[in-house]
């Protein structure tokens, strides 16, 4: 009765792994974009990482958006919407953005 029980947690475990992999080879860098206000900037970070804690911080509703300037590794967190959105001429500044714990292109 006790093999049923590992494998069932096992089986979890997996599934665990496979929905961290498919969130993070989701994201993508939507460039000539910047968000129009944010709530926090940190750099420099890289972009993986300012996905990631945008991702974090949006499980408690805190970040839509994160702002990326690939020129500054700057990053900037924003509860904006993705029609708050501002075309820029900087190819180096994008956008990536959260869709309830999912990455979303736009």
């Amino acid at each position: 009765m006790v093999v049923p029980l590992c494998v069932g947690v096992f089986i979890l475990l997996t599934t665990s792994i496979c929905e961290g992999t498919f969130l993070t080879t989701n994201a993508q860098f939507i460039k000539g974009k910047a968000v129009a206000t944010s709530y926090k900037t940190i750099q420099p970070m890289s972009e993986i990482q300012c996905v990631v804690r945008c991702f974090e911080e949006g499980r408690n509703g805190m970040c839509r958006v994160a702002g990326y300037n690939k020129g500054t590794n700057g990053c900037y967190l924003s509860v904006d919407t993705p029609q708050d959105v501002q075309d820029v001429a900087d190819e180096m500044a994008g956008v990536f953005f959260m869709n309830d714990g999912a990455y979303s292109i736009r």
